[in-house]
């Protein structure tokens, strides 16, 4: 008889045993997963004999049936047991049941100049983990505990990300712009606030789109538009805004002029989002972006350089504030864009800011107020507006290299056409 070799041997007694074990029903793993479920909802489970839930007063599991109905009670977790025929385990899922408040991200978009950095956390129902990340960290980065870094000018999407035993379950987005340092100053706003000045009209609805929903083209394009001072030039002493309603590429109305000074000064090139909106929502809306601290129109007590103010029916910018309280401003109203001089603190028209405003007025614009001379505006202004004032502290995007926050409106002026 033949000698079977070694080597063939041992590969038999191998393929035997591993046919032998193979052949033993092995204990099929438990099943697990992760589910999400809001407060007052349910959902069924089907095909198992018994479902059971960790915490009742949690979820609930009611039979109906050969089916199990699951009803979300109260926030918190609960682990559902399934079993079979025989009673034996086969899957668990792990139920997570939230509410409004279970997952928040302050998603409001944000601008910041490079280099500067501002903690947005977001805040994670108990037994979730929240995991940041941006989408293009060459523009701005994210850490663990949701710190935001600008890099450089661009935008980027930051996403706080929520997790339950390592499955996602939410997901909210930031949008981040960056813009160059040194470009968003007090003084730049004001110069670039002045630019359409004396040379484009109020016209109702300049500045918007067609829709009247947002920006129009020219309040989202760097520079004066030439067909503002076209139209300009065509115009009398008589004109009247009431005519001219919606020829939106004509001039500015009051939100178009502060929206389109917003652009010019964020961006540096054409086509971006705009900021033109609702006047009354202006200085909410901007204070809500995190770029400086606003007052409701009770609780404003002084002016400022660059201060935007809101009301129902308008929005200016603040100049200056003069020793006797009157206010020197920026603003589109009819007839145009231009500035002006509220009365004083105790009522008087002949103001310190209406001098001001008519002087440089009558000096530097002197086309404009030949025709239309009027540069006073009355105590309502004083008294009738919110207000939202740059944050200065470097973590936001304004800067006051030039000390403009603690000049008076004098010296602001003395500077502004200085630099011209």
């Amino acid at each position: 008889m033949k000698k079977i070799p070694a080597f063939a041997l041992r590969l038999a007694v191998f393929v035997a045993l591993s046919l032998f074990c193979f052949a033993i029903p092995a204990n099929a793993a438990v099943s697990k997963s992760v589910k999400t479920l809001n407060v007052g909802k349910s959902y069924t489970i089907s095909g198992y004999a018994a479902v059971t839930s960790s915490k009742t007063a949690v979820a609930k599991a009611t039979p109906s049936g050969s089916k199990y109905k699951i009803k979300a009670l109260k926030k918190g977790r609960a682990t559902l047991t399934l079993c079979n025929e025989s009673g034996k385990v086969v899957k668990k899922i792990y139920l997570l049941v939230t509410d409004s408040g279970s997952f928040q991200y302050n998603t409001d978009p944000l601008t910041l100049a490079a280099g500067k950095t501002k903690t947005v956390a977001a805040d994670a129902q108990t037994g979730c983990t929240v995991k940041y990340s941006s989408s293009k960290e060459t523009v701005a980065t994210v850490s663990s505990k949701g710190k935001i870094t600008a890099v450089k000018k661009g935008t980027a999407t930051i996403s706080a990300k929520f997790y339950y035993r390592d499955t996602l379950v939410k997901t909210l987005k930031k949008k981040v712009t960056v813009k160059t340092a040194g470009t968003s100053t007090l003084k730049n706003l004001l110069l670039t606030g002045l630019e359409p000045v004396g040379s484009t009209m109020y016209v109702w609805g300049g500045g918007w789109n067609e829709a009247d929903t947002g920006a129009g083209t020219e309040a989202v394009s760097i520079g004066v538009s030439p067909q503002w001072k076209k139209f300009f030039q065509k115009q009398t002493a008589s004109y009247d805004y009431r005519t001219t309603r919606y020829q939106i590429s004509n001039g500015l109305d009051c939100s178009g002029y502060i929206g389109w000074c917003i652009y010019n000064i964020l961006n540096t090139t054409s086509g971006n989002p705009g900021y033109v909106m609702s006047a009354s929502k202006m200085a909410s809306d901007f204070s809500s972006r995190g770029w400086g601290a606003y007052r409701a129109k009770s609780a404003v007590s002084n002016y400022r350089a660059g201060d935007i103010m809101s009301s129902s029916g308008h929005v200016w910018m603040v100049v200056g504030q003069c020793s006797d309280g009157s206010v020197v401003l920026l603003h589109s109203s009819p007839p145009g864009v231009r500035l002006c001089g509220t009365s004083s603190a105790s009522g008087n028209t002949s103001s310190e800011a209406v001098k001001l405003a008519t002087h440089y007025m009558k000096t530097y614009f002197p086309a404009w107020y030949r025709k239309y001379p009027s540069c006073s505006k009355g105590s309502s202004y004083l008294t009738d507006y919110a207000q939202m004032r740059w944050d200065l502290s470097g973590n936001s995007i304004m800067t006051d290299p030039d000390g403009y926050r603690n000049m008076s409106a004098d010296e602001i002026l003395a500077d502004l056409f200085a630099s011209r």
